[in-house]
């Protein structure tokens, strides 16, 4: 059994199914085979046919995807437990109050 994304006409996963290699031609539609090439599919995600790789939705406008196909913050994250404020383009330290 092998994990296959089906593709809209945008190249946007709309379904991802579990199905015996034999029996995907029973489906219709655009269905992609997941493999470590390819990346895990998940519903919303492109699919990138010159690079032959799904990719997720950008999660920031001023993100950026690196070489392993991944979103990254245009700053490295320094701080744990921050979160990225697209604003004003920094981490931001969460602050935990104890009450």
């Amino acid at each position: 059994m092998s994990r296959y994304a089906k593709i809209n006409l945008n190249n946007i996963v709309e379904q991802v199914i579990i199905c015996d290699e034999s029996n995907i031609s029973l489906f219709t539609g655009n269905y992609i085979k997941e493999s470590t090439e390819t990346l895990e599919a998940n519903v919303g995600d492109t699919w990138d046919s010159e690079n032959n790789k799904f990719i997720p939705p950008k999660p920031y406008d001023s993100w950026l995807l690196d070489e392993n196909f991944s979103w990254s913050a245009p700053v490295s994250q320094t701080v744990p437990n921050s979160y990225w404020d697209e604003e004003t383009g920094s981490w931001i330290e969460t602050v935990l109050i104890n009450e």
